[in-house]
């Protein structure tokens, strides 16, 4: 597994854990999704991301430090190419979709949630291309 692959799912792992939490606790009620509450939450939740993924990115570069200096060669930027584009299409397609909570009355706070949903999607759909190309060879 290159290094690259394996920083995709350092990406796919750590975002659906700490992000995980966070819409699960919006979701099952145990956060009001409203104030200071959600707010404290999401930042610890970015914190965890941000300590998580360096951490295991270190490790992996430690473990493979010729790997991980390597310049990309051309499929590796084609597969960061076509995953990012495909990324961004689910994205506006999901951000285009923000209007369908809108009319249905929900607050501004939820509107921020479900753009930052939107690029959670977005994020995942990326790393879980990366992971597809590279095992296949794209």
């Amino acid at each position: 597994m290159s290094f690259r692959e394996k920083s995709a799912w350092i990406t796919l792992v750590t975002v659906l854990a700490c992000f995980g939490v966070y819409f699960g606790a919006i979701a099952t009620g145990n956060v009001s999704g409203r104030g200071l509450e959600t707010l404290h939450l999401l930042l610890l939740c970015v914190v965890g991301l941000i300590v998580v993924r360096t951490a295991l990115n270190l490790v992996v570069t430690l473990t493979t430090p010729k790997d991980g200096r390597a310049p990309k060669d051309e499929r590796e930027m084609l597969i960061q190419w076509r995953s990012h584009t495909l990324g961004y299409y689910v994205l506006v397609v999901l951000a285009l979709g923000l209007f369908v909570p809108v009319h249905l009355g929900h607050s501004a706070l939820d509107l921020a949630n479900f753009a930052l949903l939107d690029v959670v999607v977005a994020t995942l759909v990326v790393a879980v291309a990366q992971i597809a190309m590279f095992r296949r060879g794209a």
